[in-house]
């Protein structure tokens, strides 16, 4: 320990020997430092696993549809039943089931939309050295709409084909426009906080931890002056409600 503190003493002298502004550029790059490898092994980690999560829950929406759209292809067929039909709608009903129960699962692991901001504040009582300077909430946004629409309009073409000028097309565009309104529904907070750069660190640790997730989608830390420093972090929850609450 001596040997410790007599390196410490030895860095504060030449801290202390610094000019005010040669202080003030060290502090600085330390801060950014500090912050730039936050960012790539905490933060940029977690992005990268949020915008992979969107992808597979588009795609799954995407295949719903598909399936809600050969459903409603085999339910019109029931003029001429037959047991190959029969047993595909089933097989089809039973896949939506699945990737039904696939979204709820994942919906359940969010913090639900109504209880974000609650859920904000609570982490800001276990740390009151933190100043909370402004909360509101941004649009709700549906993820992988895109995709969703892709498919199915390459659904409705392929059966529009096949059954000419006869009105089978007709329920699988029925059942496309009634998965493009549903979807998966992204409702972010964008929250700013002032406090020291170990305090604000510690927030973002104790979110990560809790057990009902959020995701981040961009944090930003600005020094007003030692030790107070000023964060913006955005932080969103997907549902497949699209319903928000106004802070």
């Amino acid at each position: 320990m001596s040997a410790l503190a007599a390196q410490w003493a030895q860095w504060a002298a030449k801290f202390a020997a610094l000019t005010r502004r040669e202080r003030a550029i060290t502090a600085a790059a330390i801060l950014l430092g500090g912050g730039f490898l936050i960012f790539k092994f905490t933060i940029d980690p977690f992005l990268l696993k949020a915008r992979g999560a969107s992808r597979v829950e588009a795609t799954a929406r995407a295949d719903l549809a598909q399936q809600k759209a050969q459903a409603a292809v085999l339910k019109a067929q029931n003029a001429d039943p037959d047991a190959g039909n029969r047993q595909r709608l089933a097989q089809a009903k039973k896949d939506m089931a699945a990737i039904g129960q696939r979204l709820a699962s994942f919906e359940s692991g969010m913090v639900p939309p109504a209880r974000m901001q609650g859920f904000l504040e609570g982490l800001l009582a276990k740390n009151r050295a933190i100043e909370l300077l402004d909360l509101k909430t941004l649009p709700a946004t549906r993820v992988g709409a895109a995709v969703v629409a892709e498919k199915t309009g390459a659904t409705s073409g392929t059966t529009a084909q096949k059954a000419k000028d006869q009105d089978k097309d007709r329920p699988v565009q029925e059942a496309a426009a009634s998965a493009a309104v549903e979807g998966i529904y992204q409702h972010g907070i964008e929250i700013r906080l002032a406090g020291s750069y170990n305090d604000l660190l510690n927030y973002l640790a104790e979110l990560e931890r809790m057990p009902q997730r959020v995701m981040w989608n961009s944090v930003s830390l600005t020094v007003e002056k030692h030790p107070r420093n000023v964060m913006v972090l955005r932080v969103y929850t997907l549902s497949l409600d699209r319903n928000w609450l106004v802070v």
